[in-house]
């Protein structure tokens, strides 16, 4: 038997690290399975990878204007300030367009990684799911996006609440109830791209299982992994920091002017597009979507904005890190998976006004500001802290044998095949 397995990650707002877990968790399955992703996926990286994609894509993109940083508390103001799933008519327009994949497709399994409507979906048509999910996306406590916040999260993005559209849409067509948002995110098995030494799981509520670790799950292109060239006697810098609106022209160019020095080569990953001043600064050199194996591998530094795919591949190859945060679960990424560990810095913080959810900036050096972008002199004192004590280096990979430990442990294969008996 051949298990049609239709995969559905995360969007709203970009979805790269999102769409190339669920191509790595493809890539891993063995000859039973047959893979598709559905319209939620980036679709040229579906394409790069060699499956198809099934159903239509909902009109728009990403929101034109995002702010320099985004203070999400958990996953339910994603879905309600991202998607605007808050709006009933909003939810109902991709509860139809994910149903119509699953009818196209007619999948054994579903796949979601973050997607609600696609476990709407997949309930209707009573199929099991699959969950890849970061532990904090699992957590029932408040805040498990930004614990250090104690202010409510809509004083601080006063977005209407996504659940209470998702539960009447729910109980229209007829499903249990949805009572809090870790009820879409627990799935009939649920997949954890990482190790409990990095981020230990919650319990499983009632009648789930257990969350399982697989090890890191992200996606390089075809072929083998890119390097950039080498330059003897300098440190090498791989530099991503994401892209799309809440990474501003501003804040890139403060930190390429804060490594633009004669002992520094840098890469930078530029996405699917690079503007042309980045190629002002002569020691930089630029890619496009290249994957991220390769550049870490040759970096003696990861400069990154602490997306998750990012930390973990850094964690497992034991380079050092430098996060520069643009959304509050990349600040967690590099307090809790790096700096705690000592495995690098987070160049900037934040701190939450509990009265009324007022954002102060906290820089590693210089303090205290209402400035979300960091000067390129701060930039360059945390690099150069990081680059100057050894130790960085030396507990860089306080993870790297338990993440090989769980990649090589973690039989997708049998954890999906497992729902269909």
């Amino acid at each position: 038997m051949t298990i049609r397995t239709l995969f559905f990650p995360w969007s709203a707002g970009g979805g790269a690290g999102y769409t190339g877990r669920g191509l790595a968790a493809a890539d891993r399955l063995d000859e039973r399975f047959s893979c598709a992703f559905g319209p939620s996926a980036v679709t040229r990286m579906v394409a790069e990878a060699g499956y198809s994609v099934v159903g239509t894509p909902s009109p728009g993109g990403p929101p034109q204007k995002v702010p320099a940083f985004l203070p999400f508390t958990d996953v339910e103001r994603v879905f309600a300030v991202t998607a605007r799933y808050y709006r009933k008519s909003v939810l109902a327009d991709d509860l139809a367009r994910d149903l119509a994949a699953i009818d196209a497709y007619r999948p054994h399994i579903v796949v979601t990684d973050m997607q609600p409507t696609a476990v709407l979906a997949a309930r209707l048509r009573g199929l099991p799911v699959v969950s890849l999910a970061d532990t904090d996306f699992l957590y029932d406590t408040p805040h498990p996006w930004m614990p250090w916040n104690t202010a409510d999260p809509k004083k601080m993005l006063p977005h209407p609440d996504a659940m209470e559209a998702i539960g009447e849409l729910a109980s229209e067509h007829g499903l249990a109830p949805v009572s809090h948002v870790r009820d879409l995110l627990w799935g009939d098995r649920t997949v954890v791209p990482s190790s409990p030494e990095v981020e230990p799981a919650p319990r499983a509520p009632d009648g789930r299982s257990e969350a399982v670790f697989v090890g890191p799950l992200y996606w390089d292109p075809p072929g083998p992994p890119f390097r950039p060239e080498r330059k003897a006697g300098t440190h090498h810098v791989y530099v991503t920091i994401g892209s799309g609106g809440m990474v501003t022209e501003r804040a890139l160019r403060e930190v390429l002017t804060a490594l633009d020095r004669p002992d520094f080569t840098v890469f930078l990953s530029a996405g699917f597009a690079a503007a042309d001043w980045v190629r002002e600064h002569r020691n930089v050199q630029v890619g496009g979507f290249t994957g991220i194996t390769g550049p870490i591998g040759w970096a003696d530094l990861v400069l990154s904005h602490g997306g998750y795919s990012t930390v973990l591949a850094s964690l497992e190859q034991g380079k050092p890190q430098v996060v520069l945060p643009f959304m509050s679960e990349q600040e967690a990424n590099g307090r809790y998976f790096v700096e705690q560990h000592g495995a690098g810095l987070v160049a900037r913080t934040t701190e939450v006004d509990a009265a009324d959810g007022t954002l102060t900036y906290v820089n590693r050096h210089g303090g205290r500001t209402f400035d979300p972008v960091v000067p390129a002199a701060d930039i360059a004192r945390t690099v150069d802290e990081v680059l100057g004590d050894g130790g960085f280096a030396e507990r860089a990979g306080y993870a790297r044998e338990a993440l090989a430990r769980d990649r090589a442990a973690g039989d997708l294969s049998e954890i999906f095949a497992s729902v269909l008996r």
